[in-house]
């Protein structure tokens, strides 16, 4: 009897486990939305459908079903779905936005993978939509295939609508391997929450070199590649600088040459971020503190590559207010650019006003790219190779006798001016690593630039501002700006300055920020000049 009663319990303590595993189908409520569109949702979910699709309840129940076999596998978390005919082109970024022929798709059921997981990477959707739908595995040789095919094993899939069959179902293959790999090892929450590390890829022991792996260890479980009518767009989640990017705006010349050119430029652009935060934390210690949620905030960014030289007028990208857009030409104006943003943008979000002159505009966002990015450096590095041809591409353009003799001299100028204050044109890393030095090449190159338009006669960009008040700075020369502002930060710190970025502009003037005037100050950055850099004078 006492047996009967032990086995009796064991069967009902499975039958309560059973119960406690079963998972309750998913839930949603019927209500009406704008334009008589249908919206199905509970507390996480939301289900658009407009009134111009036929068989709406079709629609509904097809991808009710897929949301049930994808809960089975996982909880589904946060996710919103807009059904319309009006979105022939899916629109795949935190919405799925799509008609009811997309639905139907391979990619459309990857895409709620991702959205019910919160999984940005290909990588990882790719391996659980093969392991929710059963899908099998095509066999391929890991090692040697990706020995003989030298890309990033997560750059890969930038490129599946340029690659073969064969590179295609290989990519798939390793995808599906590595996931099964890690759901074996008990690693299912860490897939769940993107957080594959390199170690996990190396105990997978599939002989696969991983030194560049280890590289952009940093990019793995935050990016991901949408692929929207043969358009690729990166789209990174914002933890250090959430941007989207058009890659078909960038020169594609070779598929894996453009991975690792992507990849190192996202990496890049990370470093220069933070670098610019750190610094002002560290140079503006109060600033930071009393505005670090808004620096912290910053929208996610649409970078739009742009070598077309359709803006004449600009000359390596621009940032447009009232956008989260920033145009690049030149690579290295992306530091400069960010800044614009970065100081306008969190800002306006915050109900900050944000109406400050264009002098100090300019001014932060040269200072901070100076000071603190690999950009600038990299600037420096390209200028300094084109030295021992620059006379040379003097020769070429359509200057008068007069006036090339006047620019090779400028620029001898120039060249003697590096050798009197130890700037030493083969020693980049020297000019990296110190803060003065960086102030002082750029003081040269911006004095440099006015002292060429001046022998040229060229426009000044000087203009016309009101006396006294703290806007008369724009009355200066772009350039001529870059080395006064460059004087201020040095003279009453990056804090002062940084504080008049969120100042009230009306009525404001120089005496009543610094204690003199506009002109008094003029003086006082002519002298410092004098003092600090050995030679100047021939080219102010």
């Amino acid at each position: 009897m006492k047996n009967k009663k032990i086995l009796f319990l064991l069967i009902i303590t499975i039958v309560l486990i059973g119960c406690s595993e079963k998972k309750e189908p998913i839930k949603l409520i019927e209500v009406s939305g704008e334009g008589g569109s249908t919206i199905y949702q509970n507390d996480n979910i939301k289900i658009e459908i407009s009134s111009n699709m036929e068989n709406p309840e079709d629609i509904y129940k097809s991808i009710l079903n897929e949301l049930q076999r994808i809960d089975k596998f996982a909880k589904v978390g946060s996710l919103e779905i807009q059904i319309s005919k009006r979105n022939i082109i899916p629109r795949l970024d935190k919405i799925i936005k799509c008609d009811g022929k997309y639905i139907e798709t391979e990619e459309f059921k990857k895409e709620l993978i991702k959205k019910s997981y919160g999984i940005y990477d290909n990588w990882i959707s790719e391996g659980l939509y093969a392991k929710i739908y059963d899908i099998e595995k095509p066999e391929v040789d890991f090692a040697s295939y990706y020995a003989n095919n030298e890309f990033s094993l997560f750059g890969s899939r930038f490129f599946e609508p340029f690659s073969s069959g064969e590179e295609i179902e290989s990519i798939k293959s390793a995808s599906i391997d590595l996931v099964e790999y890690l759901l074996e090892n008990n690693k299912k929450e860490e897939l769940l929450k993107n957080n594959i590390k390199v170690s996990d890829m190396e105990n997978w022991e599939k002989g696969i070199d991983l030194d560049y792996q280890r590289e952009i260890d940093s990019l793995m479980n935050r990016m991901e590649v949408l692929e929207i009518v043969n358009k690729l767009i990166i789209n990174t989640k914002e933890e250090i600088n959430g941007f989207k990017i058009d890659i078909s705006t960038a020169e594609i010349n070779e598929q894996y040459g453009t991975a690792r050119k992507i990849e190192q430029l996202i990496l890049r652009f990370d470093r220069d971020i933070l670098a610019i935060k750190k610094g002002i934390e560290k140079d503006a210690p109060k600033f930071y503190s009393e505005y670090k949620e808004v620096l912290n905030n910053v929208p996610k960014i649409e970078y739009i590559f742009d070598t077309t030289n359709s803006y004449d007028s600009i000359d390596g990208g621009f940032f447009s207010r009232g956008t989260d857009k920033i145009n690049l030409r030149d690579i290295n104006s992306h530091a400069h650019e960010y800044c614009h943003l970065f100081f306008y943008s969190p800002f306006m979000e915050k109900g900050i006003n944000i109406a400050k002159p264009e002098w100090l505009n300019e001014g932060i966002a040269n200072y901070l790219d100076i000071i603190y990015s690999e950009a600038s450096i990299k600037m420096i590095e390209d200028e300094f190779n084109n030295i021992p041809n620059y006379t040379e591409l003097l020769s070429t353009q359509d200057f008068t006798e007069n006036e090339l003799k006047e620019l090779k001299s400028l620029y001898h100028d120039l060249l003697n001016i590096y050798i009197k204050n130890d700037i030493d044109i083969n020693n980049i890393e020297e000019i990296a690593k110190r803060k003065n030095k960086r102030i002082m090449k750029n003081n040269l190159n911006v004095l440099y630039r006015v002292k060429f338009r001046k022998i040229l006669d060229t426009n000044s960009n000087e203009g016309n501002a009101p006396m006294d008040l703290m806007i008369e700075g724009d009355s200066m020369d772009y350039h001529k700006n870059f080395s006064f502002f460059n004087y201020l930060v040095e003279e009453y710190g990056l804090g002062k300055m940084l504080y008049l970025n969120v100042a009230d502009f009306n009525g404001l003037t120089y005496k009543e920020v610094f204690g003199k005037t506009f002109e008094e100050l003029k003086v006082d950055w002519m002298n410092y000049l004098k003092e600090n850099i050995k030679g100047i004078e021939s080219i102010l």
